[in-house]
């Protein structure tokens, strides 16, 4: 890692680096919500950017090139561009997301989406409400923005230096940045500079959270300038189960730190595509298990182009990594067993809002609106919007139990004097996101939304007849194992499950003592351990105890609670006969032989498997097999179309291509994972295994529904050399 020249160099909290220079302040990368640390430094937010090499993190899972706000500020509080240094390539990839998140989809097509087409209640002209958005005063002239009035290029070739006011900025052939002004080199920014504070999800966690049948948490309730407060987004829990609506980014990994397990949360609402609402949504599609995205096709398509671009992962791949759910304008849709409704709000790119109801009880979320009903009044004067759209806008359900209503700055947000003219019982039930408390004035009765787990706010309902079933289920079916068996499978499921509750310190099983049980968590955590030694730790979905179904053998570790922990306990007999001539068994025999310490020691030696919660870790074992030492050497030759993926946990393997070397693959490599994107085409390369290589195979058809049920992996993997 290189950039450490200048004394003016700083490493910003949430990531990226600032120099000085006689030109001001120059920003190398841009993750998420860095404006909210340079707005807190004396000398503000930076008008000149370089962009990394790698414009993603895979392993972050978010962009490193997040200008959107540093533009919104630039433009409006400072009526000026940003200056952008960075490739050609990267231009043609910036411009397609700040296109699609500044002025919205190019081409729409929604008419299909509404129940009723154009008739449908609040039908909106898209295309005419993000034109008024768009059109503004610029430079003297009303006109609407173009992306040449926020952002000027400025293309980096080797060699050839960039001028820039007094800084000179040059890219070398190693990709490395070097930033000179009148004073010499400010700057070396090296292409392996570490730009972001790595958070990992702590799966040992001690703390359990045990979901409401309906209630909202607020993660934050802030906007994309607020310095001290995550931006808006929440939960809408519907029967214990999280319906994710636009996550901040790293919501999803202090979640799990909280002791919410991500199985928990396999659901996203996606209500816009601008950066504070849709960053968080990739970052969840690469932490754990398949994503049911539901949103609308336009806001879809949006997201996948946005995401594709920033990824440098093709669209077809991209829609691959989710399971997508259209949603109906104009009729209600089930969600895990609570009826929405979601319409278009009135914003400058499209825009979804929500209303849910369960057991009777009912709550909405504007999303990101103008909700005035003179500005509605004004539109349609102007012929932006008709009759019907305008009576829709005005017709706001503020009879709803719970409110969460944004209140940003205007026009694109709504007015806080409309809200705070609200008759006193709406603003009782009202709570404000989207906003920071030094925004709401004084005596107004309005409040801020409380944000994290222990503010959840709860709504009474009756608890549903079958619950208890219904929770074993969803556990059921949250485990990939059992994915293959057929339908009439679950009811025999519960007839064999009974349920445990265990406190902290429990111990569920001891080491050495017969194994009579299989268990399966449906909440709470557990460590395994041995000799004193931990060895993993386990949440909900996860199961344990599957040696004892095929060998008489003596537990082999102790299994304890860390938390309160509910079980799902099937006993030995019950679960052989249930799996018996099924493909769980066979899982289960070979997953009882190949699981150690030892593979998951090797497991870290791989870039992208230590990044895994340790329920994938458990799918991998299942297709993990030991290559017979006797079975080495070419293991995949030039012009061959490979049937698996292999492993190296140690030794080397050496790679060449045309009879010449071309590198020698060390412990942690992988290697034949070009088989999932390119299907049968032969490899450019081949694999020799050396004498001192210990090696594991995964099959093509195995690896491939591991990459299916968890598609972050999928899309690592794409980036992946060999």
């Amino acid at each position: 890692m290189n950039a450490n020249v200048s004394n003016g160099l700083k490493k910003l909290p949430r990531g990226g680096m600032v120099v000085d220079t006689d030109a001001g302040q120059v920003q190398f990368g841009a993750p998420p919500e860095t404006i909210k640390d340079t707005l807190q430094t004396e000398a503000g937010v930076p008008r000149t950017f370089i962009l990394p090499p790698e414009m993603f993190s895979l392993e972050d899972g978010f962009s490193l090139a997040e200008l959107e706000f540093p533009i919104y500020y630039n433009f409006f509080f400072k009526q000026q561009t940003i200056r952008v240094i960075c490739t050609r390539p990267q231009q043609q990839r910036l411009l397609t997301v700040l296109k699609e998140a500044l002025f919205g989809p190019e081409y729409l097509d929604y008419e299909g989406e509404f129940v009723n087409g154009r008739e449908t209640p609040g039908y909106p002209d898209l295309a005419a409400e993000m034109m008024n958005f768009r059109t503004m005063p610029i430079r003297g002239t009303v006109r609407p923005m173009e992306i040449e009035d926020v952002v000027e290029f400025y293309l980096a070739e080797p060699g050839q230096p960039v001028g820039l006011d007094t800084l000179s900025i040059e890219l070398d052939d190693d990709g490395t940045y070097t930033v000179k002004d009148e004073k010499g080199i400010r700057a070396e920014f090296s292409r392996d500079l570490d730009l972001v504070p790595h958070k990992a999800a702590d799966f040992g966690s001690r703390h359990v959270f045990y979901p409401p049948l309906f209630g909202i948490t607020t993660l934050g309730s802030g906007h994309g300038f607020a310095p001290d407060a995550m931006t808006s987004g929440m939960i809408i829990w519907i029967n214990r189960r999280g319906i994710m609506v636009d996550p901040p980014v790293n919501a999803a990994i202090e979640l799990v730190r909280m002791g919410v397990s991500p199985k928990v949360l396999d659901s996203i609402i996606l209500t816009h595509c601008h950066a504070d609402h849709d960053a968080g949504t990739l970052q969840k599609i690469m932490q754990e298990s398949s994503i049911t995205l539901y949103t609308t096709p336009t806001v879809f398509n949006s997201f996948v182009r946005k995401s594709s671009a920033l990824t440098n992962i093709p669209e077809d791949l991209m829609k691959k990594s989710v399971r997508f759910v259209s949603l109906p304008i104009g009729t209600p849709v089930n969600i895990n067993g609570g009826m929405f409704r979601f319409s278009y709000s009135l914003h400058s790119i499209p825009t979804i809002s929500i209303q849910a109801e369960f057991g009777e009880r009912r709550m909405v979320y504007s999303s990101d609106t103008h909700n005035d009903p003179a500005f509605a009044d004004m539109l349609f004067e102007k012929g932006v919007v008709n009759e019907n759209r305008r009576d829709f806008l005005k017709d706001f359900p503020w009879h709803m139990d719970i409110i969460f209503h944004e209140a940003g700055i205007p026009p694109l947000h709504t007015p806080m004097k409309v809200l705070t003219a609200l008759p006193a019982d709406i603003r009782e039930r009202m709570y404000l996101v989207h906003v920071t408390k030094e925004m709401i004035p004084e005596e107004s009765g309005l409040k801020i939304a409380p944000t994290g787990l222990s503010s959840t706010l709860e709504l009474d309902v009756a608890p549903p007849e079958f619950s208890r079933p219904v929770e074993i289920l969803g556990t059921y079916l949250d485990q990939p194992l059992f994915a293959a068996l057929p339908p009439e499978k679950t009811m025999e499921f519960l007839c064999i499950s009974q349920t445990r509750h265990c406190k902290p310190g429990t111990v569920i099983v001891q080491k050495g003592n017969p194994g009579r049980h299989f268990y399966i968590i449906m909440t709470g955590q557990v460590e395994v351990s041995r000799n004193g030694t931990l060895l993993t730790t386990f949440g909900r979905g996860d199961f344990f105890g599957e040696k004892c179904l095929f060998s008489d053998i003596p537990r082999t570790a102790t299994v304890t609670a860390q938390s309160d922990v509910r079980l799902i306990i099937v006993h030995r007999s019950d679960m052989l006969a249930f799996i018996r001539n099924t493909s769980v068994e066979e899982t289960l025999f070979h997953l009882a032989s190949v699981q150690n310490k030892q593979l998951r020691d090797y497991l870290e030696l791989n870039p992208i498997f230590r990044h895994l919660t340790p329920s994938q870790k458990t799918q991998l074992f299942q297709i993990l097999v030991p290559v017979p030492p006797g079975e080495t050497g070419e293991l995949i030759g030039q012009g061959e179309s490979p049937e698996a993926c292999y492993f190296l946990a140690t030794g080397h393997v050496r790679v060449r291509r045309d009879d010449i070397d071309q590198t020698t693959l060390g412990p942690g490599s992988l290697f034949g994972t070009r088989m999932l994107f390119d299907n049968a085409a032969p490899s450019s390369f081949s694999f020799t295994a050396e004498p001192d290589a210990r090696l594991h195979r995964m099959a093509k058809d195995d690896l491939a529904r591991f990459v299916n049920n968890n598609p972050g992996v999928f899309l690592k993997l794409y980036h992946y050399a060999y």
